[in-house]
């Protein structure tokens, strides 16, 4: 399964503008430049801290569960081990919740694991002085904070969609042009099921570089028009194909299923990240963008034997 990813400064800052928008002056965050943040990004006033990760490692369902198990557990533990410092942090406050806020998360496991964690604290005597009686752990993603989000992406009152003239063909039929329809050509061509028809392979390569030249022209539009969505669709764009060349090498056999289906996952994600987007804007922009990956990157596809 390919997975987006976010830059953990990116996810943290996104994570205290979604916190900032909705509880205002009645949360304090936490620097964690000098001394760190101790296992925690920032608490309200009424006992609820929050700690912002990205898993480093998530380019699978194990590996991405896993990291974050070990979080909750080395930042609950930083809490408990310094019980004096963690009450200079808080003052009075008594912390009631802990929350892990964090991109995605798929495993049930993940939560048995936060259940474990809300005993295992809760257990230890003599109470420390910043738990409050009924402590719990909990995992969340930016899903919790809908009304936030629309607001910080910029959503529209209506979903949007850029219609742009189609690509004329010659952009890809001379000079520097012919040169990317080759390249692609050459990429698509190890693909057994396109090598063997070479006028299915002629028209796929076309409408990829249709998608692409179009793209070209609705980003374009999208960066001067709606700022604030461009943003959110150039971090979806940027995490996705940071990775996009690893996680294709490592197939065994890619081919247009593979790339039909990044589409749709990417356009999924663009979809949640802006959701002001139409679906078909999601989709034209998804394809723009694995089009200009297969344009550009250095990544030959493995010859299937």
């Amino acid at each position: 399964m390919i997975r987006e990813q976010w830059s953990g400064g990116e996810w943290e800052v996104y994570c205290r503008r979604l916190l900032s928008m909705r509880y205002d002056s009645n949360i304090q965050f936490i620097p964690a430049r000098d001394g760190g943040d101790g296992g925690l990004e920032a608490f309200r006033f009424d006992g609820v801290g929050y700690q912002c990760y990205v898993p480093e490692d998530a380019y699978s369902l194990e590996s991405q569960t896993t990291s974050q198990k070990r979080k909750i557990t080395k930042d609950i533990k930083r809490l408990c081990d310094d019980i004096e410092g963690t009450c200079r942090l808080l003052g009075d406050v008594r912390l009631h919740t802990w929350v892990l806020m964090t991109p995605e998360f798929d495993s049930r496991s993940l939560v048995e694991h936060a259940q474990k964690k809300k005993k295992d604290v809760s257990a230890i005597l003599p109470r420390p002085k910043w738990l409050a009686d009924d402590f719990k752990v909990l995992v969340i993603t930016d899903e919790e904070f809908a009304p936030e989000r629309a607001r910080l992406v910029g959503q529209v009152e209506t979903e949007l969609h850029l219609d742009v003239p189609d690509p004329d063909e010659t952009l890809w039929s001379f000079g520097e042009g012919n040169e990317i329809a080759d390249r692609v050509t050459a990429k698509l061509s190890v693909v057994p099921s396109l090598a063997s028809d070479p006028e299915w392979l002629t028209d796929y390569r076309d409408g990829m570089l249709r998608v692409y030249f179009r793209g070209q022209s609705q980003m374009e539009r999208l960066k001067v028009e709606y700022p604030p969505l461009y943003a959110a669709v150039e971090r979806r764009l940027k995490s996705v194909l940071n990775t996009l060349t690893m996680t294709i090498s490592a197939m065994e056999k890619p081919g247009t299923e593979v790339i039909e289906t990044l589409v749709r996952r990417l356009a999924d994600g663009l979809k949640n990240d802006a959701p002001g987007l139409s679906n078909v804007l999601c989709e034209e922009i998804a394809w723009h963008a694995v089009s200009s990956w297969l344009i550009r990157c250095p990544l030959r596809f493995r010859r299937a034997a």
